[in-house]
């Protein structure tokens, strides 16, 4: 009697633990999404927005502005077609792990993440950690430049700079503070190798400032002499023939790549030099520096307006969107 109520309770037991296992299963990767999050494909064929119903005018100035977007990184990258991107636009970037029940969380300074395995896009809107405001179209721009990246590269290696300085570049990040960055860094001489670049950008906050904004600076320097259509051509000549980055650049050039960085800091230490820039008499750097700093505030300016105009309801929104800069910092998952 009792060898027979032993077996009994085992294989009780065996059927509970199949029965969690299968409902396991079945509830892995269920999203847990709250039902007042919209989903709905973009403008564009390639998207797919998400994001909470208040956030509404938020979510279609990015959906339009997308059209745009992935028109220009088809060109920049030689792109036929984007496969689906996933675009959330959210208050904390750590609901899209919850929400979708996937392990993992958003580092805590983070106001965009680019999930290029899963050609997923994250966008925080209203006010950034650090208590910012977010620039949710650059933001947004840079990501689905990552994902755009790895779409074209297809699993092959490019530059940590290329892929950093291509999605600046993309969204037009370029700001004073990163001018003069560059600019002191070049006439003393403290530029970064790119080839320290390659795989890693360095864990020093201040030096990884400049990591991004010398690549960005060399992406202009690049797109001004080669064309914008060089990007995608580098990646193609990579990815097709499994070539490192230098010989991609010479066979798509003609020209050494290492030959390039050195004409690219030559120009810089020349350019930021304050006695070549008053050599005929002009004080070019100075006024180059005003018109600069004139058009970032006229182009500040106008994005205030658009946030002002977006009557979405921002949790936490207490402060004057006049007294804070705008952020940054980005990250991308690979």
């Amino acid at each position: 009697m009792r060898t027979l109520i032993d077996t009994l309770k085992h294989a009780l037991l065996v059927i509970a633990v199949m029965l969690t296992s299968w409902l396991g299963f079945v509830g892995e990767g269920v999203a847990a999404v709250p039902e007042d999050v919209v989903n709905r494909p973009g403008q564009h064929a390639s998207l797919q927005m998400h994001y909470p119903e208040r956030f509404e005018k938020a979510a279609a100035q990015l959906d339009e502005q997308a059209v745009k977007s992935l028109t220009r990184l088809q060109y920049r990258l030689g792109l036929e077609e984007m496969p689906e991107v996933d675009v959330w636009l959210i208050s904390d970037l750590d609901d899209y792990f919850e929400w979708n029940d996937i392990p993992g969380r958003a580092p805590k300074w983070a106001i965009g993440l680019s999930l290029v395995d899963r050609h997923t896009v994250l966008v925080r809107h209203g006010l950034g950690p650090n208590r910012q405001i977010v620039n949710i179209e650059d933001t947004f721009d840079h990501e689905l430049a990552h994902v755009a990246i790895d779409v074209a590269r297809e699993g092959h290696h490019v530059p940590r700079w290329f892929n950093e300085g291509f999605a600046s570049y993309h969204a037009g990040e370029w700001t004073l503070e990163r001018s003069e960055e560059v600019a002191r860094a070049g006439a003393t001489s403290d530029l970064i190798p790119f080839k320290d670049l390659d795989r890693t950008f360095p864990d020093h906050a201040q030096v990884t400032s400049l990591a991004y904004a010398q690549s960005h600076h060399f992406m202009q320097f690049l797109a001004k002499r080669y064309g914008e259509d060089v990007f995608g051509k580098l990646i193609h000549r990579i990815r097709e023939n499994d070539e490192s980055f230098s010989v991609a650049f010479s066979m798509v050039t003609g020209e050494d790549f290492e030959v390039q960085e050195l004409n690219w800091r030559a120009a810089l230490a020349e350019n930021s030099s304050p006695f070549s820039n008053l050599a005929d008499g002009t004080p070019l750097f100075f006024g180059a520096s005003v018109l600069f700093l004139v058009a970032w505030f006229v182009r500040r300016r106008r994005r205030r307006k658009r946030f002002e105009h977006l009557d979405d309801y921002l949790e936490g929104w207490d402060a004057d969107p006049s007294r804070y800069q705008l952020p940054q910092v980005y990250t991308q998952s690979v």
